[in-house]
């Protein structure tokens, strides 16, 4: 393969250009309404809220994962206060920043115009269809960065940054940056092999590259620590973790090609095939190139195997550390690096690979216009909240949002059980340690009580109830504990009246303190 393309400014320029603005018509209404978004993500802009309030997090409320994506959005508030376009920003950063290190890698591995393959599918198929800047994007977005410093070389300097931007990426996702760092550590080792390196210029290597990976952490642990306490922050980021993560159906292996997509028929063809194969290619893509350089890297030792085989390696080790609980939003986190690689294994000459480069252009192309005229032509309502005005794609959730806006006030004290996208946007406190509860083993007895002992000291006079913590979702019996959450349905019972459904059919109900 010949160099690396020459860099254009102006294209590159024109492509970011254009990324944003394609990212603005699929987070936003002209001129600046933000869609209301997001699936995980207002757990950390609450949490943030929180912190901004001066609670201290594992010390005030409970969080599985290193606290790096709420600290971001901790940042922007108190620069901007507390605004509904927050996360539809920080959605067209991320998806900006991602697209641009696609291209950067690329660049080095890849020629012409199939540069910006990758970046195309990535947006198309992936980022866009989880609208949702959670800490998955975030630790992303610090490994393509750490990707993007060694890719051309691996040099001392450039090994510190990777490690560093890895240790970065572990502060999102406690096991995307060592699994991360765990590739870019077996690439050293498959390039010392092939180059006859001595062992000597490999444990330097290791060294430049672990030490500011683990110096990132140790930091921040101790300040963690400093803050929280050892006992409250080790619970909640390595026991429970551990103990009790497996134990909801959303983190098991058979998750896993389980969130087929629900769409109108126009639709549902293409978007059930873009679903499909991404969970068949992913995988799949990085097995083709092993056995690719297996069977013919002797008889072809000048191709450059070097930068494909850093990101099948990197990206293997993502997709294993998900492997066991990989959603559709965990897969599409980690699918960069394999349509990278994908588009090389295509790159060659050939009818057959013709086609199907072209057949990845048009999917990809018709996944870009698509997105952004759903979001624009769909049906949308219009809210006003106490943290700015949204727009509501969908009746369920906009009349949802409206009636509790409506029965509450700012600062209102109010518990949403099974959820916790209502707080940010109202503005509504929750009593517990919990984002969340769930009917399994997820969410401890303990935690129960204290669920229970927070509705009954600070009065709550709203619980949003889901009709799924009663019932078991088909076909998963076996993650349903009906007796988990008998506490706080007793509780209810006795203390509260139901006051509202929502849904077809009424899978959410208000219940209503009694007088």
């Amino acid at each position: 393969m010949s160099e690396p393309m020459k860099k254009s400014p102006n294209r590159s320029l024109l492509l970011l250009l254009g990324v944003v603005a394609w990212l603005y018509l699929t987070s936003f209404v002209p001129p600046n309404v933000p869609i209301f978004q997001g699936d995980s993500s207002p757990i950390f802009l609450h949490e943030a809220v929180r912190m901004l309030h001066g609670q201290t997090i594992y010390k005030d409320f409970s969080e599985l994962i290193l606290p790096g994506t709420q600290f971001v959005f901790w940042g922007l508030f108190k620069l901007f206060g507390v605004r509904a376009w927050t996360a539809n920003a920080m959605f067209i950063l991320l998806g900006t920043c991602l697209a641009w290190s696609g291209v950067s890698i690329a660049r080095h591995v890849l020629e012409g115009r199939l540069v910006y393959l990758p970046s195309v599918l990535f947006l198309g198929f992936a980022f866009a269809t989880e609208r949702d800047p959670t800490h998955h994007w975030y630790s992303t977005l610090a490994v393509m960065a750490a990707l993007v410093a060694v890719i051309p070389e691996r040099s001392a300097w450039r090994l510190m940054v990777a490690g560093a931007l890895c240790g970065l990426a572990t502060l999102f996702t406690q096991t995307r940056g060592p699994a991360a760092i765990l590739g870019i550590a077996l690439f050293l080792l498959w390039e010392r092999h092939q180059k006859k390196e001595s062992w000597r210029h490999l444990m330097k290597a290791q060294v430049s590259l672990w030490l500011p990976f683990l110096v990132m952490i140790l930091v921040a642990i101790a300040y963690l620590i400093e803050r929280a306490g050892f006992q409250q922050l080790f619970l909640c980021t390595v026991t429970f973790p551990f103990k009790y993560f497996r134990l909801w159906y959303w983190n098991t292996p058979q998750v896993y090609l389980s969130e087929v997509p629900a769409l109108s028929w126009p639709l549902q063809l293409p978007a059930v095939g873009m679903w499909l194969s991404m969970h068949v290619l992913i995988p799949l893509v990085y097995l083709l190139f092993l056995a690719r350089w297996w069977r013919v890297a002797k008889s072809h030792p000048t191709e450059p195997w070097d930068r494909p085989m850093l990101l099948t390696l990197v990206g293997l080790c993502l997709f294993l550390s998900q492997a066991t609980s990989l959603s559709w939003l965990r897969l599409c986190s980690v699918s960069l690096p394999a349509l990278i690689v994908l588009t090389w294994l295509v790159r060659s000459p050939g009818r057959v690979l013709e086609f199907f480069r072209r057949l990845l252009w048009g999917a990809g192309a018709a996944a870009m216009i698509a997105h952004p005229v759903i979001a624009q032509t769909d049906w949308h309502a219009y809210l006003d909240t106490p943290t700015g005005r949204e727009v509501f794609l969908d009746p369920d959730v906009y009349e949802k949002f409206r009636w509790v806006g409506e029965h509450t006030r700012p600062g209102d004290y109010f518990y949403q059980a099974s959820d916790c996208n209502l707080y940010y946007l109202l503005d509504l406190r929750n009593p517990t340690r919990l984002a969340f509860i769930t009917a399994s083993g997820y969410t401890g007895a303990h935690e129960v009580q204290d669920v229970v002992a927070g509705l009954e000291t600070s009065q709550v006079r709203y619980v949003l109830w889901s009709v799924w913590l009663d019932l078991p979702y088909p076909g998963r019996p076996q993650q349903f504990d009906a007796a988990r959450l008998s506490p706080i349905r007793e509780y209810l019972h006795t203390r509260y009246h139901l006051v509202r459904n929502f849904g077809d059919p009424d899978y959410e109900q208000v219940w209503e303190r009694n007088p």
